[in-house]
């Protein structure tokens, strides 16, 4: 079985999951593969007709997938072909049932019209397995139900003796036991490997579709289109994608089109050129690469929510199946959540619209999330993920700017069981910000004491806060039929209970990029994500040289694959181009001792490869068969063996705090186990001498706590490049903006010498809530603030304060009163089990005047409003 994968596919050893399935498909027993994009279900079903010399015949969705894979393993040596309307090769359907082919494709359709007598001949020839590839597509609660798919159940009588294998990279439990239903598996073997694609980065941001948001879009794709790889920007119509596209070719850059109203000859067209590597950028609607066979395709973009969890997940993992690092943005607006007619229109079953609605409504909660965006995801699909933080999302890398929001979550959650949980949030948003619209005339909700108290938000940033309130499970989102409702949980009835005249029970909640861009009236909100946030690592672990190399041998495969009509990467994966480049053969047997490099390349191109690896060697003066290099590329991120012997024990205490315990510099520099506190400069110090004696630190995190933007290093870099990294500082910093301290030039420093580039430090479109609160002196770094900002007293002190103001408390009078009253009052020791669990936020202990709970009655509320002010200010006089 190893020779078999090794001859055919290049690989030494199987990855997870894969020997099992064949294993169980070699004793004849159905199999069930849930795997996701990218961890090679294709070989489940590839090796054992290789093994035993029968044939496989594999159902998948789309005719222009079949061409691909079968264009893809023809190169690897494997006889293989598919049926359908677009084979013009009349002796295939002859050669197909007399067990020529290896591998026999068919769409859905076909296998089900294919008469009788084909799959008799077949059987008698020798038919090894019937795998149904995309197999969520025949359950009616999976994203791309087909009617087509779930009619394949019937081949089960026909094909009795014949193992049956369903695969998919997205099924919930509900949707594999539909799929192993539908096909009539016997017993089953049922394989469920991990979701987590560590090597993808998650984004999302809100925007707008305006043109200048897709110039701005246009721009940023330019920038990295040549250098980052194949790039896929999913649009939900037709008009989004003609509009991008002709903007993208105006811009000079290489670009596809792909859409139902194609003719079919355009489609594939626009497909082949896409897969050659003849166009960089492909834009479409999601009808485009459904289970797509080409793995360096760098970033996957949606202009607009996908209709599901399951399709984002499906459509975002077309992108970096090579493992090379790549990115995921989606960027989406409010409208996106309101197309449940438009989706749920033809279903016929409430089965499908039931799913329908669960899908978007958990696909609105992604969009919306503060959280870890992975975590989310892996949960969605049954998988638990132990850690709080990926550390590779928008939300993991960089912090959300967090505030009290207990006023306004109050007024938002009493105005919607004001409303008797009958209503969408369009309603109760409404009648916050004030509106006299006939519906709230004819149910008299312009009387209730909400009305207009919220108009100082917009309608976005209610619905963003709604949906932090639902997170936090304070309200209830359910729907009847395509109609979504909003309530008041119990959790939220408590809360709204627990509210007094002379004090509001806090609420932190974090700002969402819709709500930052609404408080501030800035334009945030319509922003690019930077697209090269993990895209340009493909080249980490390679010395400057041998990326150059790595990149000529792209271009000879380029070359390569147009001489023989085919595609690049049908040649070998950019992986495979990578390891060639690091190892840099002067023999075949070197070459096919080469992970991912089958006997078929090695034969047909090996002389080929091997010469123009020697040609390109020579040209930069690399020596050949570096075979130390590769064994030692993962070390490369660190120049220097770990030796932190050579650290202080304060030193190596501070390194443990921050890496280990996770604790901020600000509680380290005040950790009541000191004897006195120390400079939080001195912390970043000692964390730059750890760096420096091979210990691990998360640049990211060390540059968001510091204010250290991607822009930021980039200036730095530019002014060492200028004076020299040898120079005193203070010709750099002479070179430098003022707000560039000294502690930002020493990190640069730090992270050269470690090897690391500016590409791990958040883009400052990102909020970096550290990035004003130091200010810098030569001899080191201080802070502004007075007091350690987690200690009980200072954060019940603001709390009230906050709470004073009706909805808003962003303003400098208030900010200035804060810093007046925490420097009034003693700061209180921080137990030291909290400090150990910083990212656990500690309770705020305010006396109660009474232990008799409020109900929140109308009048109540009444009563509420009318004494709120009067009694906060009686509180703080």
């Amino acid at each position: 079985m190893l020779s078999t994968l090794k001859q055919h596919f290049g690989y030494a050893n199987f990855r997870a999951y894969q020997k099992e399935v064949i294993d169980q498909i070699l004793d004849k027993r159905d199999c069930l593969a849930v795997m996701a994009t990218g961890s090679g279900k294709s070989l489940c079903y590839q090796v054992p007709p290789l093994l035993l010399e029968k044939t496989a015949v594999v159902i998948s969705p789309l005719i222009s997938l079949m061409q691909d894979q079968v264009m893809s393993l023809k190169q690897r040596g494997i006889r293989a072909e598919f049926l359908g309307s677009a084979q013009t090769d009349g002796s295939v359907h002859t050669k197909a049932q007399t067990g020529h082919f290896h591998l026999l494709f068919m769409t859905p359709e076909k296998a089900c019209s294919t008469p009788l007598s084909f799959w008799l001949k077949l059987l008698e020839a020798g038919i090894c397995l019937f795998a149904v590839d995309e197999a969520h597509c025949i359950s009616e609660w999976g994203h791309d139900f087909r009617v087509e798919y779930k009619q394949l159940g019937k081949l089960r009588d026909v094909l009795l003796e014949v193992p049956f294998v369903a695969l998919t990279a997205t099924a919930t439990e509900k949707v594999r036991i539909d799929i192993i239903n539908s096909l009539k598996m016997n017993d089953p073997y049922v394989a469920v490997g991990s979701f987590d694609r560590k090597n993808l980065f998650y984004g999302v941001k809100h925007f707008n579709r305006s043109l200048p948001f897709v110039d701005e879009l246009v721009q940023e794709i330019s920038k990295y289109a040549r250098k980052a790889g194949s790039t896929i920007i999913y649009c939900t119509t037709i008009k989004d994608v003609e509009q991008i596209h002709k903007s993208l070719q105006e811009a000079g850059i290489k670009t596809g089109i792909y859409h139902g109203q194609m003719s079919s000859k355009a489609r594939e067209e626009s497909h082949r050129s896409f897969v050659r590597d003849e166009l960089l950028v492909m834009v479409a609607t999601i009808a485009f690469g459904m289970g797509i066979d080409k793995p360096n395709i760098r970033q996957v973009i949606h202009y607009g929510c996908p209709k599901s969890i399951e399709s984002y997940y499906q459509e975002s993992g077309r992108c970096g199946r090579d493992g090379i690092p790549s990115v995921c943005w989606l960027y989406y607006t409010r409208a996106d959540f309101a197309k449940a007619d438009f989706y749920c229109g033809g279903l016929r079953t409430e089965n499908q619209r039931r799913a329908v609605m669960e899908s978007l409504m958990a696909a609105q909660h992604y969009c919306s999330l503060t959280t870890c965006r992975r975590k989310f995801l892996l949960n969605y699909f049954g998988e638990k993920f132990s850690a709080e933080k990926c550390g590779n999302c928008d939300n993991c890398m960089v912090s959300k700017r967090e505030r009290d929001m207990s006023k306004e979550s109050f007024l938002l959650m009493s105005c919607i069981q004001s409303c008797e949980g009958n209503w969408g949030l369009n309603m109760p948003v409404d009648v916050l910000r004030g509106s006299r619209a006939k519906k709230i005339l004819n149910s008299h909700f312009d009387k209730l004491p909400f009305h207009g108290l919220g108009k100082d938000y917009s309608s976005n940033w209610w619905k963003s806060l709604a949906y932090q309130l639902i997170s936090h499970g304070y309200l209830m989102e359910t729907f009847r039929d395509t109609y979504k409702f909003v309530r008041v949980s119990p959790k939220g009835k408590q809360y709204i209970q627990s509210a007094r005249p002379d004090h509001q029970p806090a609420l932190i909640l974090p700002l969402t990029d819709e709500m930052v861009g609404d408080e501030e009236q800035q334009c945030t909100t319509g922003g690019v994500g930077e697209l090269n946030s993990m895209a340009t690592l493909e080249c980490e672990q390679l010395s400057e040289a041998e990326a150059r190399i790595f990149h000529m041998l792209l271009d000879e495969r380029t070359k390569l694959a147009k001489s023989i009509g085919t595609a690049p990467y049908a040649v070998c994966g950019d992986q495979t181009i990578k390891k060639i480049a690091l190892v840099r053969p002067s023999t075949k047997a070197r070459l096919a001792n080469i992970d991912g490099v089958n006997q078929h390349l090695v034969v047909r191109h090996g002389d080929y490869l091997l010469q123009t690896i020697r040609d390109l060697s020579q040209e930069l003066n690399l020596s050949l068969d570096g075979g130390a290099n590769l064994q030692t590329a993962n070390s490369r991120k660190a120049n220097q063996v770990p030796n932190h012997k050579k650290l202080t024990p304060a030193k190596l205490d501070a390194w443990k705090m921050w890496h280990e315990n996770g604790l901020p510099i600000q509680k380290i520099a005040n950790f009541p186990g000191r004897s006195a506190p120390i400079k939080e400069g001195t912390v970043v110090e000692y964390l730059l001498e750890a760096a420096q004696g091979g210990l691990q630190i998360e640049w990211t995190r060390l540059c968001g706590e510091v204010g250290l933007s991607r822009e930021r290093l980039s200036e730095i870099e530019g002014a060492i490049s200028k004076v020299g990294s040898r120079e005193k500082l203070k010709r750099i910093k002479d070179e430098l903006p003022e707000d560039i301290s000294y502690a930002h030039i020493k990190i640069c420093l730090a992270m050269q010498n470690c090897g690391f580039s500016p590409e791990v430090t958040p883009p400052s479109y990102l909020d970096i809530s550290k990035a004003d609160e130091f200010v810098e002196s030569e001899s080191g770094m201080v802070s502004t603030d007075t007091s350690c900002l987690d200690t009980v007293h200072e954060v019940e002190i603001s709390v009230k304060i906050m709470a004073t103001h009706c909805c808003s408390d962003h303003n400098e009078e208030t900010s200035s009163l804060m810093v007046r009253i925490a420097q009034d009052h003693e700061v209180h020791p921080i137990n030291d089990a909290n400090v150990l669990s910083p990212r656990k936020r500690q309770k705020v202990d305010i006396p109660e005047e009474s232990s008799t709970a409020l109900e929140a009655t109308e009048s109540s509320i009444l009563d509420w409003l009318k004494n709120y002010d009067e009694g906060m200010c009686r509180r703080f006089s």
